[in-house]
Formats: C-alpha cells, structure tokens, sequence
C-alpha cells in the first residue's frame, strides 16, 4: 500500500524528537571530555536518530516501510532511556534534568506509539512483530496521551 507523499515537517512526532534532540545535545554540553567518544557520543548518536528515522522512513511511499523506520526510532528511544539512567548514575545529570528528560521522552514514545498504531491500521491485517509486543507490554496507553 502506497502512503503517498508524507511531509515529515508537519508530524507532530518529528517536531517532538527535533525538539528532543536539541534538548540533549544542550544535556551534553555539560559531559566530562572523557566521555565525548563514548556516553556523549552514543546518546548524541541515537537521539538524533529519532527525527532522521522519521524523516528517512516517510519518504518511501509504503506504510509498511514507513512503519518498519519508526520501529527503528522506537528502539533508538529505549536506548537513549538506557543511556540516560547510566548518565544518572554517574552523575552525569541530576535527579532534575534526568526527570525532565525522561519526561520529554516518553511523551515522544507516547506519541510515536499513537502514530504507529494508526499506520497498522491503515496497513491493514499484517503478522504483529515482535517489536509491536513490546511496546504494548511496555506502554500501555492511557486515554489522555497528552502526558506531563
């Protein structure tokens, strides 16, 4: 099924991982030096995945590819909340910024969560991924997905 042409500039899920990946490149500023080719580095790397993965995937012209590049962007999002409860334990961010943070994050997964389900649906009947467990084991909505 072809998804015709998706401008990822007006998806509300590419605004929130945008916004998000300013946030921590802002985050990371404060980093020790040691750690640029490591934890700065890998948190950098996969939270700018976010918007590229949404950016790359709408322009393939099929949902289904499309859906595959946002369970890309899924999983880059449990890595950088992995990442960031690593940061939190070496007191690379505080309990503030780690709270703020993760905030921003799961209101992204949320959505991103939303948006995927609405591309099943317009897909139709295909065999559930294992990925598409996962998220329903780790996020079940709520009706208000508006968030903190």
């Amino acid at each position: 099924m072809l998804a015709g042409k998706i401008d990822y500039k007006k998806l509300e899920i590419y605004e929130l991982a945008h916004q998000f990946v300013l946030h921590i490149y802002k985050l990371c500023s404060s980093f020790p030096a040691d750690e640029s080719n490591n934890i700065t580095s890998q948190l950098r790397r996969a939270s700018t995945s976010l918007p590229l993965n949404i950016a790359e995937g709408s322009g393939s012209g099929s949902f289904k590819v499309f859906l595959n590049y946002l369970t890309f962007c899924y999983r880059s999002s449990l890595e950088v909340q992995s990442i960031l409860r690593i940061c939190k334990d070496l007191n690379y961010v505080n309990e503030l910024q780690h709270q703020e943070t993760s905030e921003l994050l799961d209101k992204f997964i949320r959505k991103l969560y939303c948006y995927m389900k609405y591309l099943e649906e317009k897909i139709g009947e295909r065999e559930l991924k294992r990925s598409s467990y996962y998220r329903e084991q780790t996020y079940e909505m709520r009706n208000d997905i508006s968030g903190p």
